[in-house]
């Protein structure tokens, strides 16, 4: 591998210019020089220890680099559910209420934790609809898409 006069190989130059690159908000490169393959093919001949500064630089860059939008409401959606430990009191809860063997304070717990789940319902359809919005797509589209169905009911 030819090295460049500061000591780095020239597969490692062309991986450092990609990750230059920068993104415009659909994150397509600016750039049609640069594809995929081509990157994957100097990351596969690189050095152990350029791949490795690599890796490490990469992880620095993405740290670096501002969350896209649409990115950081999926987040949200995603921490906007009941808990494990909420979700498995709440199906005992419901259980006992079915077999009408509920006392009222679990009675108070399952409204409690009803009213929370729907609370998180409402934030999940508020940052689903942001998405929509950014997406340019109806907010059934983006359910489909993002692989999120409404529950069954009986």
């Amino acid at each position: 591998m030819k090295k460049q006069k500061d000591g780095v190989s020239a597969s490692s130059l062309f991986l450092c210019k990609t990750f230059e690159l920068r993104y415009n908000r659909n994150m397509s490169v600016h750039s049609a020089k640069i594809t995929s393959e081509n990157l994957l093919n100097a990351v596969v001949n690189l050095p152990k220890n350029e791949f490795e500064r690599l890796i490490a630089n990469a992880k620095k860059l993405r740290r670096t680099l501002p969350e896209n939008k649409e990115v950081r409401l999926i987040k949200k959606i995603n921490e906007s559910v009941l808990s494990d430990a909420e979700r498995v009191r709440f199906s005992e809860l419901i259980e006992k209420r079915q077999s009408e063997n509920i006392s009222e304070s679990e009675l108070d717990e399952l409204t409690a934790l009803t009213e929370r789940g729907e609370e998180l319902n409402v934030k999940r359809l508020k940052y689903l609809v942001e998405i929509a919005d950014i997406r340019n797509k109806s907010l059934r589209e983006v359910m489909k898409e993002l692989e999120i169905f409404p529950p069954q009911t009986v």
